[in-house]
């Protein structure tokens, strides 16, 4: 009896409301080798905490299933996964018409199964013109829309997944309608629009209730196999006459950083290999450099919520001819390559449990005995009551687990509880477990 009424006074006392959300970013990384093992070994060594982790499964494989069912094991219940699916060989008229649904279900059934939080990219980067899904608008948002409408048929909603629709930092379409990887592109800017007739990624909205996050990728590229233009995160984002982040801040939803990086390699004069060789080898400030821009640029855009840092070098050190991929690496195992830099990134975007993306997913991060979990937000507050109720008044793990277990079948018998549901006692007291276990 006396435990059932100090669970009383505490559970009156600690009902749940949503808390503010923070204006603080959360900070995430890319998988170098799309390994679970090579973030566990990157939190490890460096003494990380990573709120988001993000892996790309193109082409899916059988190997991707064993990942999926291995996160939450591997990684801990506390993260939210980054995940990017695309069908790359067809196009949006064959995704519309259900060409790749076998694929989408298996994934989805997959997040279901597992119950894990997936912030989902799906044929990311439409406005670039590399795609085959690219180019046609109005095919696409029929292909988006349809992908949103299965993802519920496999009984998916917001609190497992959040659509991020992914757009390219600047618009080009591919001329003739022909997108490829190698194609010619139109540089679509805001002033040519109208007379080129070109998409830019307005055109491919779907719709409000269809899109959860909006999503941009972008990169500092340098003198790794060209005279390419370096430039701050500010200017790449907002270049004059694409105003590409400004133009997303006009659409109803947070904006998410789904890919960023930076190269290493820059110099005064004309490409050299010989000379990017030199600069890559010798040149950790630049990079370092613009990490702090890029810390900088984060904290004043407010309406950015989440970052995925590209943690991927395909050039293996610029030993590698690659298309599009450069040195943005900042911890590599593989070339023993560590930019410090990006510490002060994580720092600045270090989890907090009042984050809109937690709120989106309607769960807080709760942190008790060492161990932390995503809490459903109804039950963070009545968790941590009884938590503190049952290691003040309980002595014992076995005692407490017992206690925890009968307090099951007594709730329902108190009035002040009405508020909660059977199911949602049971499951409150299941959340309290995990931190005795």
């Amino acid at each position: 009896m006396k435990y059932k009424l100090l669970i009383g006074i505490l559970f009156v006392i600690g009902m749940m409301s949503l808390g503010s959300k923070s204006e603080a970013y959360l900070f995430g990384m890319k998988s170098r080798d799309n390994s679970i093992e090579n973030i566990q070994r990157i939190e490890k060594e460096y003494s990380l905490d990573l709120p988001i982790v993000s892996f790309i499964f193109d082409p899916r494989g059988p190997q991707v299933e064993d990942q999926i069912n291995s996160l939450n094991a591997k990684l801990w219940e506390d993260k939210i996964y980054h995940i990017t699916i695309s069908p790359d060989s067809l196009t949006a008229k064959e995704v519309a018409a259900g060409k790749f649904d076998t694929q989408y279900k298996q994934f989805f059934d997959d997040v279901k199964k597992n119950n894990l939080r997936v912030v989902f990219r799906t044929m990311h980067e439409m406005n670039g013109g590399r795609y085959p899904r690219s180019t046609n608008p109005y095919r696409f948002k029929k292909a988006w829309i349809h992908v949103r409408l299965l993802s519920r048929t496999e009984w998916l909603s917001q609190t497992n997944i959040l659509f991020d629709m992914s757009v390219n930092a600047w618009d080009l379409p591919a001329k003739w309608g022909k997108p490829s990887q190698t194609a010619t592109f139109i540089q679509c800017q805001q002033n040519l629009k109208d007379k080129l007739k070109c998409p830019t990624f307005e055109n491919y909205y779907p719709g409000d209730k269809y899109v959860d996050l909006m999503g941009v990728t972008f990169y500092n590229r340098g003198k790794w196999n060209g005279n390419r233009r370096r430039g701050t995160p500010d200017r790449i984002v907002n270049t004059p006459w694409r105003e590409t982040l400004n133009r997303l801040k006009k659409f109803p939803k947070p904006i998410f950083v789904d890919e960023v990086g930076t190269t290493a390699v820059d110099y005064t004069w004309a490409y050299s290999q010989k000379k990017s060789i030199e600069v890559y080898q010798n040149n950790s400030w630049l990079k370092n450099a613009w990490l702090l821009q890029l810390k900088d640029f984060l904290l004043r855009e407010t309406r950015i919520a989440w970052v995925v840092y590209f943690n991927v070098d395909l050039t293996n050190g610029l030993k590698n001819r690659t298309i599009g991929e450069l040195d943005w690496s900042v911890i590599d195992f593989q070339s023993n390559k560590f930019y410090d830099k990006i510490l002060d990134v994580y720092e600045a975007g270090k989890p907090n449990e009042t984050n809109v993306l937690y709120y989106l997913f309607n769960v807080k991060r709760i942190t008790l005995n060492d161990k932390t979990f995503l809490i459903k937000s109804d039950y963070a507050k009545p968790v941590k009551d009884l938590y503190l109720f049952t290691t003040t008044y309980v002595s014992g793990l076995g005692a407490q687990l017992n206690f925890l277990d009968e307090t099951k079948s007594t709730w329902s018998l108190n009035k002040k509880y009405k508020r909660f549901t059977q199911a949602d006692l049971d499951a409150i007291v299941d959340s309290t477990k995990k931190f005795f276990q």
